[in-house]
């Protein structure tokens, strides 16, 4: 990514309007979602580098994996859930499959996001 890009994505306006589509107008985020609970959002990830590439992100504002509270038990549930379900219902146990979190400058967009991927990349 280049300097310029993660200069406007990481600022605080940007990344705050960001968090804010999460947070609380999750609906007007322009994705094709594919499941959703209270606190998280899994949808295509609009330029896949894998056959199977879903981002799940969560409707707060978190940065990033360090800012992650340690101690919310339904976070952790719906997300396990969220994750083992797309896992079962979309086939990916038998052929394999990889949760993704990147972090510091290997992190291209400003809220927290896991890939949940499958395949060799493209």
């Amino acid at each position: 990514m280049s300097d310029l890009k993660r200069k406007i994505l990481y600022s605080k306006m940007v990344s705050g309007l960001i968090s804010f589509l999460f947070a609380h107008a999750d609906k007007l985020v322009p994705v094709n979602r594919l499941r959703e609970t209270q606190s998280w959002l899994a949808f295509t990830h609009p330029n896949p580098a894998y056959p199977v590439h879903i981002l799940i992100v969560p409707k707060r504002k978190i940065t990033n994996w360090m800012e992650l509270p340690q101690n919310d038990p339904v976070l952790y549930a719906e997300f396990v859930a969220l994750t083992q379900g797309m896992i079962k219902d979309f086939c990916l146990e038998a052929a394999g499959y990889r949760l993704i979190v990147n972090g510091g400058i290997h992190q291209d967009f400003p809220h927290l996001h896991i890939h949940l991927v499958a395949g060799d990349a493209i």
